[in-house]
């Protein structure tokens, strides 16, 4: 059984989905979210460590994100590291969604995001911002699908908003 602090070691809030479903939020464990990315590395549309450096993002992580994550019939199936902090523009962001090849098409993602959104709104936050590739198409649609608008276009990426209005 995985001890809960070793993922998150300030635990804030777990949502019991289904039986098989839970996401256990909070601040994230650096040890573990720096294992977790470099595992998964090569799943991202472009390799995150290509974009920047792995430790230092895993120790921003730590100190700035809460993170949200899925638990699986018991294993951990995905995450997403968010940006609740800036409270004077109501303004949240996710830096990162992934869920593990063996648990995609099965919609988990949308439970993630969905608990990305409650959370937001328990803070009385407006939005959500997010980046994506604009070659992502299954991400562009998962956002898409849970609400999130296109709100600025860049060469490779669209900046998209949820709004709470």
């Amino acid at each position: 059984m995985i001890n809960s602090y070793e993922i998150i070691e300030v635990p804030e809030k777990e949502i019991v989905v289904s039986p098989d479903i839970s996401i256990l939020i909070g601040k994230p464990n650096k040890s573990f979210f720096s294992q977790y990315v470099n595992q998964v590395d090569n799943d991202f549309f472009e390799p995150l460590s290509n974009r920047v450096d792995i430790d230092s993002y895993a120790d921003k992580i730590n100190k700035l994100s809460t993170t949200f994550v899925l638990f699986y019939k018991g294993d951990v199936a995905g995450l997403i590291a968010s940006y609740f902090y800036d409270i004077s523009s109501l303004k949240g962001f996710i830096t990162l969604v992934h869920i593990k090849d063996e648990f995609r098409r099965i919609h988990l993602s949308e439970y993630l995001v969905s608990a990305t959104q409650s959370y937001a709104k328990s803070l009385n936050f407006l939005y959500i911002d997010l980046m994506v590739f604009k070659q992502n198409l299954s991400a562009y649609n998962l956002y898409k699908k849970c609400g999130f608008l296109v709100i600025n276009e860049f060469d490779e990426k669209y900046l998209m908003r949820w709004s709470n209005l």
